[in-house]
């Protein structure tokens, strides 16, 4: 992990407070000026000529790349894993999102059919496109190479699954522009490393337990191979994700190269697991939490999918930024200058919850956003956020009175304190005090009309 401008500060003359302190001559004030822009990357070692040997090894081993980042698919549509800093979400925001892939067989009889689904799935959820990441492609037929292309073709990223190099080498001959990830089941760690150098794909090192999987790594890296995926199977869950949190730590904490690459998962690789969908479904979601980076699901359900890529989504925001949309009037089907208005955080949440419920209702409106940092209603209200000052900016801002004939701001029930507060800092309008939840807006709705 980076050092901060406070712990290079320690090390300058400024911070041991030695005769050469805030000299000026690296071109800033002081010491403290010098070792922030420094943390920053917005200047360089060399500027500060009494940098001592300590700070030099310090500042050289927090710049070692922890976890490697990985790219693969087609440039338009390319994955980018691993390169994650930390152990914990609230220690900083992880970077990089896990990527769920389905697993097809290139024998199945309905692969085209099953592509087309997986391909064109895609779920909005607070004004993010989800979907599924990539196709990883079983070699279970003569066709194995003309499938891999159709996948290639639809531009959807695809991982190779197979025992037999040759047939790899056939099917990267028809994809290398797609850039597949390259995954060779009990092969010789030669062959791998000898695709990886031929082709310059990525491919993936597995082993059924830690000692193996840390010994093909290093003669991987021996022969200069770093575009690696890991990973184990063949595990029992319980010691599947000790070992993948072990893996992890080791990348993070102690930049141990061999594990410091991103991680795959099979689900049809985990020992005892049960067959049913829902209890697959349920490691998944543990594995997204517990570091794999790739996860390969052999199975495609809907509904499971959106409860993974909702949950990946809420495991990937940063929690020091809320998610937020752009203060402003959002007309809500086909409006009118009669048509309501509600009124509302910039929340992203709340706000598409908010306007689920507004269509439901089948009644047009406007919805008036106010900047609130991103904060839900009653959060931003008792930050003082969320204030009949703000709600009145906002109206004058979007000239709320040009476009629509009546005066009247419906506000959340829970705030309801505000509307003296409002209707103060805007005389000329009533404000109407709305439910405490969106759900019942179309209920409220009626009663309105």
């Amino acid at each position: 992990m980076s050092l901060t401008g406070l712990q290079i500060f320690k090390y300058l003359p400024g911070g041991k407070k030695e005769k050469e302190a805030n000299c000026k001559k690296c071109g800033f004030p002081t010491c403290m000026a010098f070792a922030m822009k420094l943390a920053k990357k917005e200047t360089t070692l060399d500027k500060c000529e009494f940098i001592s040997d300590e700070l030099k090894a310090l500042l050289e081993e927090a710049g070692q790349i922890q976890q490697a980042e990985i790219k693969f698919g087609p440039a338009e549509n390319q994955i980018t894993i691993g390169n994650e800093t930390v152990m914990f979400r609230h220690d900083k925001k992880f970077v990089n999102p896990t990527c769920l892939a389905i697993k097809l067989n290139s024998s199945d009889p309905d692969f085209e059919g099953k592509l087309n689904k997986i391909a064109g799935y895609c779920v909005e959820r607070v004004g993010e496109n989800l979907k599924v990441n990539a196709i990883a492609l079983a070699d279970s037929d003569n066709s194995f190479a003309e499938k891999a292309k159709k996948v290639a073709q639809a531009k959807v990223p695809l991982i190779l699954i197979s025992s037999n190099v040759d047939n790899v080498k056939k099917a990267l001959s028809e994809t290398k522009e797609a850039k597949p990830l390259v995954h060779l089941e009990n092969i010789d760690i030669s062959k791998i490393i000898e695709i990886e150098k031929e082709f310059n794909v990525p491919v993936s090192i597995t082993a059924n337990n830690l000692e193996s999987l840390v010994n093909n790594s290093a003669k991987a890296l021996e022969n200069k191979s770093e575009n690696l995926v890991i990973g184990l199977q063949d595990m029992a869950t319980d010691s599947l994700i000790e070992n993948l949190t072990y893996i992890r730590r080791a990348a993070i904490e102690n930049k141990f190269k061999p594990l410091g690459f991103p991680v795959i998962s099979f689900i049809d690789k985990i020992s005892v697991i049960p067959e049913n969908i829902i209890d697959k479904t349920i490691w998944a979601s543990t594995l997204v939490c517990k570091y794999s980076n790739i996860i390969v699901l052999d199975y495609f359900n809907e509904a499971l999918i959106y409860s993974l890529l909702t949950l990946r989504q809420n495991i990937f925001t940063d929690p020091q930024k809320p998610l937020q949309i752009d203060s402003k009037l959002y007309p809500i089907g086909d409006v009118d200058e009669n048509s309501p208005v509600f009124v509302t955080t910039n929340f992203a949440l709340t706000y598409f919850t908010v306007v689920s419920e507004i269509e439901a209702s089948g009644m047009p409106a406007y919805l008036l956003i106010t900047s609130s940092d991103g904060m839900s209603v009653l959060t931003a209200w008792s930050a003082n956020k969320f204030t009949g000052e703000t709600i009145a900016k906002a109206v004058k801002e979007f000239n709320l009175e040009n476009i629509i004939k009546h005066r009247q701001l419906i506000i959340p029930g829970y705030v309801s304190t505000l509307k003296e507060e409002i209707e103060e800092d805007l005389p000329d309008w009533e404000t109407i005090i709305g439910p405490n939840d969106a759900v019942d807006i179309p209920d409220f709705i009626n009663t309105y009309k």
